[in-house]
């Protein structure tokens, strides 16, 4: 019989909280979980004071997280080298999570195949009161600089960005795709006069699809970054970048799966 799923076991919220309460217990455990050593070594790779890890081995050794070697070595036991594959990325990610605040939420780790510890080098754009337009002028540079650019939104581009883009694909610099969700084709159709202009744009190279479900985020993908845009109409174009490789694979992923699901948007659909 299982109890009630919400309850937090007792046992393992006592060893998450012993391994947070000291800063050097999981810096030990981690270092005695990539090789065996003596306790002098290990003082020397991590800093600890000798007396602090003394006791901190004994308590470990309790936990059945570290064994003692023939040879006067200690070594993370199969146990502790699990609490350390676990308990790393919690810690990676319980950082992540401070370091971006409220844009964490801003992610859709529901569909990503990464976890948060993978964002931690991410920065928050945020536009300033006395320059409410800034994101779009970020994102514009990173088009002018960029050679591929691919793109999930229900969003119009802004004037500076559609610029951009038009410029680079008709001037050959840049390949641009483009899946458009939420009826925006449709409303793409009846503003066909700024940048990019629609027709000309396909015409000169870019790739347009039509997707009619729903999409977790804005995704803005170059060869250089990701921008993942808050979404919220009081986001005020505030955005989250970041240039971490396995960042860009996995939203390219997801960008892939919404295109393949996606139709084909030919230029005469704009008149």
């Amino acid at each position: 019989m299982h109890g009630d799923p919400n309850e937090m076991p007792h046992d393992a919220m006592e060893d998450i909280a012993y391994l947070g309460r000291s800063e050097n217990r999981f810096p030990l455990l981690s270092a005695v979980a990539e090789r065996s050593a003596t306790r002098s070594e290990l003082g020397e790779r991590t800093g600890i004071a000798s007396t602090t890890i003394g006791r901190l081995i004994k308590e470990f050794q309790g936990r059945n997280w570290v064994e003692r070697t023939t040879d006067g070595e200690y070594r993370a036991t199969p146990t502790g080298r699990t609490v350390v594959q676990v308990f790393a990325p919690f810690v990676a990610s319980m950082a992540t999570i401070r370091s971006l605040g409220d844009a964490v939420g801003w992610l859709p780790m529901d569909e990503l195949s990464i976890d948060l510890r993978h964002f931690s080098d991410a920065r928050v754009l945020r536009p300033s009161p006395n320059a409410p337009y800034e994101f779009v002028e970020q994102l514009a540079d990173r088009i002018r600089a960029a050679r591929s650019f691919r793109v999930l939104t229900f969003l119009e581009p802004p004037l500076p960005a559609g610029e951009a883009m038009e410029t680079g694909v008709v001037e050959g610099r840049l390949t641009a795709e483009h899946v458009l969700a939420g009826g925006l084709v449709e409303y793409l159709q009846e503003r066909n006069k700024q940048p990019p202009r629609w027709k000309e744009y396909i015409e000169a190279g870019a790739t347009v699809y039509a997707y009619d479900g729903h999409i977790p985020c804005n995704l803005f993908i170059t060869d250089r970054s990701v921008l993942i845009m808050d979404k919220r109409p009081e986001g005020g174009g505030a955005a989250l970048e970041s240039h971490d490789e396995t960042v860009r694979r996995a939203v390219t992923e997801l960008y892939g799966s919404y295109r393949d699901a996606a139709t084909l948007v030919e230029s005469d659909r704009f008149g």
